[in-house]
């Protein structure tokens, strides 16, 4: 197979401005270069009988990233896109910022890092550009592949106690599409049931086997576990089994598609 030169254009840097537990890559509006570094701090290990040479040993490891990009706002200039209102953001509360570079085979290059310069220029004759700096704070992650996420939001006030169902299918789990019971009691609100469903599925064996499960207030995530092509099969419907007054939600949402690893 013959190599052919890469595009740069392909290549992305993002910020999480979501969390941890469930990211939400943004793309740096504007991007126009990104530098990815990784360096070694050498140790001098000469010594009397090592000769004229010096003799080094590699050391700490770290990595940065320096990137530019056109600064884009609304039309009244006032709104900055939301990549870079996470930067300033982080600069300003003297806070790590979730970075991720994306490179044009899919493969992501991620970690923690310092925003050491959040520089402007704003030059007379040309459009207004930035320069950001990051010092990574510790180990990064190379990401081969997207785990994918699915997400439903539980509504309603429970008006009978009973149980609720909650069927998930999915490509691959024992019992697909498993209806799963999940006892509700009377004047539940949804971030109660929503809580109740996510205890119940983390102990579900066919669930966890294949699925993080996660969720804050009234949503209920499943994160597949490793990363694999995007199941369109892949869902977490919502029913009145013996209980009422829950909002019925045959469809849940496909948050981030899944990525096979290349």
């Amino acid at each position: 197979m013959s190599l052919i030169p890469s595009d740069g254009v392909d290549f992305l840097l993002k910020v999480n401005t979501g969390t941890a537990e469930n990211p939400v890559w943004v793309t740096i509006g504007g991007q126009r270069g990104a530098t990815l570094s990784m360096t070694a701090a050498m140790i001098d290990a000469s010594h009397k009988m090592s000769g004229a040479w010096t003799t080094s040993v590699p050391g700490l490891l770290s990595w940065s990233i320096d990137a530019d990009a056109v600064m884009l706002t609304d039309s009244a200039g006032l709104t900055v896109e939301a990549g870079r209102q996470l930067l300033l953001s982080s600069f300003y509360n003297r806070i790590l910022v979730h970075v991720r570079y994306v490179r044009k085979d899919g493969s992501k290059f991620q970690g923690y890092a310092a925003i050491t310069d959040l520089s402007e220029e704003a030059p007379h004759d040309d459009v207004a550009t930035y320069k950001i700096k990051l010092d990574g704070s510790g180990a990064p992650e190379e990401v081969n592949g997207t785990k994918q996420v699915e997400t439903v939001t539980v509504a309603g006030t429970v008006t009978t106690a009973g149980n609720a169902t909650i069927t998930v299918t999915a490509a691959g789990m024992t019992g697909s599409p498993k209806a799963i019971s999940v006892a509700v009691s009377l004047n539940d609100s949804a971030a109660v049931v929503a809580q109740k469903v996510r205890e119940t599925l983390a102990l579900d064996s066919a669930v966890i086997a294949l699925f993080d499960v996660s969720g804050v207030g009234i949503a209920v995530v499943l994160t597949r576990k490793v990363a694999a092509a995007n199941d369109a099969t892949l869902n977490i419907a919502i029913a009145n089994g013996t209980c009422a007054g829950l909002t019925a939600v045959p469809t849940s949402t496909d948050t981030t598609p899944g990525v096979a690893p290349i």
